[in-house]
């Protein structure tokens, strides 16, 4: 956990110092969001459990 709010932190130092990021932004953002679904979609479903 502490290497995400370390992460959080960077980047919100970035934006308030006046990084702007680029245009397509959003875009990336969207495919994240869109992976992370699928990733917590997979950890739903049950193991195959070979005997």
């Amino acid at each position: 956990m502490s290497g995400i709010a370390s992460n959080v932190n960077q980047i919100a130092r970035a934006l308030n110092g006046g990084y702007e990021p680029p245009m397509d932004i959003r875009h990336t953002l969207d495919e994240l969001h869109d992976l992370l679904t699928q990733i917590a979609e997979a950890l739903r479903q049950p193991a195959n459990q070979e005997g």
